[in-house]
């Protein structure tokens, strides 16, 4: 069986990626491919200890430092590539995550006081990691990203802070620097839903291929 393709959407807290994931699996279906959208933190047992982090209610200081959360994301990682990302790939299927590698590197680097230092010790503790075939980061304003976040109401997460927010768009503003090997594309997100979709979809359906998917 022809494997399937591995498609990672990253972009700041607000930018819309988790819309957009299943926005994009289903837009995916009704091509005639089977796709499954996932997300990091997973739904496996780290990933659920990692949205407790998130959740607590902590600032970013007081949470466990840049070294302990990227080990722990990685093995979250390894475990969410393990039991759902790479069975879902051999049996053919499109697989989107909300987040992946690049994030930690990312929000990493973004709350270390030596930003290169842990953008390397995310790369080194992730070596071995699946590659996906494309990483598509939805670029946003800060300050329209915030509103989104606003008025979905809620506490706010570890990392929701408007100044951290900033530094985390520019970081992802050089996202090919970041992780040079991994086949990266940008798009604005700033559009509505339909027109950030319709761009999305047309990225994804040049690395998969028009005609080539399987009956849902």
């Amino acid at each position: 069986m022809k494997r399937g393709k591995f498609i990672v959407l990253e972009g700041i807290d607000g930018s819309g990626t988790t819309t957009q994931s299943t926005r994009l699996a289903e837009a995916l279906e009704r091509k005639g491919h089977r796709a499954h959208p996932t997300r990091e933190p997973s739904t496996g047992l780290v990933g659920r200890f990692l949205r407790e982090i998130l959740a607590s209610g902590r600032r970013v200081e007081e949470a466990p430092d840049y070294k302990t959360m990227a080990l722990l994301f990685a093995a979250d990682r390894a475990d969410h590539c393990a039991i759902e990302i790479a069975p879902r790939l051999a049996e053919g299927e499109v697989v989107i995550s909300d987040r992946y590698l690049l994030s930690s590197i990312v929000y990493q680097s973004a709350t270390s006081a030596v930003p290169e230092e842990a953008a390397e010790f995310v790369r080194a503790v992730n070596r071995g990691a699946l590659v996906p075939d494309l990483t598509v980061v939805v670029d946003i304003d800060p300050r329209v990203a915030k509103a989104r976040r606003t008025a979905r109401g809620g506490a706010p997460e570890l990392y929701e802070v408007d100044e951290l927010q900033g530094r985390l768009a520019s970081l992802y503003l050089d996202a090919e620097r970041l992780l040079s090997e991994h086949p990266i594309v940008h798009l604005r997100g700033e559009g509505s839903v339909e027109d950030v979709t319709a761009e999305l979809l047309a990225h994804v359906e040049r690395v998969i291929g028009l005609g080539e998917g399987s009956p849902a």
